[in-house]
């Protein structure tokens, strides 16, 4: 079977895809509830006989590893992670999204929002806090100066790989993750959920895929090669 440089150069495209993906999670390695992304490649089945020279093509998807991050003590009451499954979900201008960085501030309208300024959504709607003394329960039950004003929503999903990412970390649901049932919260007031992404294993994924560029570097040249070598032959014998 012999490989064209374009053959090369489209294997070689996958791994740019894959280093922006990389590198994306390293610029996010700090940043709370962030779910690193990765790409999955395999070949197609395009190609019917082996035996008819045909190169086989490959296909690449990208997924996200919504695995849990490491909970941090912050000792901010407005803090909160999740422990295991489920999403905060907060109000943007496209509809709901949902997010496991639980960094929430308050505005000046006494609105409880995300760190974008999106509202954050209690079990009945926007949640308004008027008062000095705030503490969330395990439930999310949220009592300001001794009185529950709110519970935090929070959400899961029976195919939470079916949710689509949006920008700054959100997630939104085009209607085929399926909202399911949560038998409980646990909710940690006073600490953040941090980054999935372990810095030392992308960086290791990077030098793995500069290394595959060479290689890629090198059979394109080899290529180039072998064709101004038959180009000469072919002159000679003329």
């Amino acid at each position: 079977m012999s490989y064209t440089i374009n053959d090369i150069a489209s294997v070689a495209s996958v791994k740019v895809n894959q280093l922006d993906l990389v590198s994306n999670n390293i610029a996010n390695a700090t940043t709370p509830g962030y779910k690193t992304e990765h790409m999955m490649a395999s070949i197609g089945d395009n190609v019917s006989d082996p035996t008819n020279n045909e190169v086989p093509q490959i296909s690449a998807s990208v997924y996200v590893d919504f695995s849990q991050g490491v909970i941090e003590k912050t000792g901010n009451t407005l803090d909160v992670a999740l422990q295991g499954e489920g999403f905060f979900e907060v109000e943007t201008p496209m509809g709901p999204g949902y997010t496991r960085a639980g960094n929430f501030t308050i505005n000046k309208a006494g609105t409880l929002i995300d760190k974008l300024g999106h509202p954050v959504m209690g079990e009945s709607g926007r949640i308004t806090i008027n008062g000095d003394d705030i503490q969330i329960a395990q439930n999310g039950a949220i009592k300001v100066d001794g009185v529950e004003v709110a519970t935090l929503k929070v959400v899961a999903f029976e195919n939470p790989n079916q949710l689509k990412r949006a920008a700054n970390g959100l997630f939104v649901n085009s209607g085929q993750a399926s909202l399911k049932k949560m038998d409980e919260k646990n909710v940690q007031s006073g600490y953040l959920e941090m980054s999935n992404a372990s810095v030392m294993k992308e960086m290791v994924q990077m030098i793995d895929i500069q290394r595959s560029f060479e290689l890629y570097q090198k059979a394109i040249l080899t290529v180039s090669d072998q064709d101004r070598l038959s180009v000469s032959r072919v002159g000679k014998l003329a």
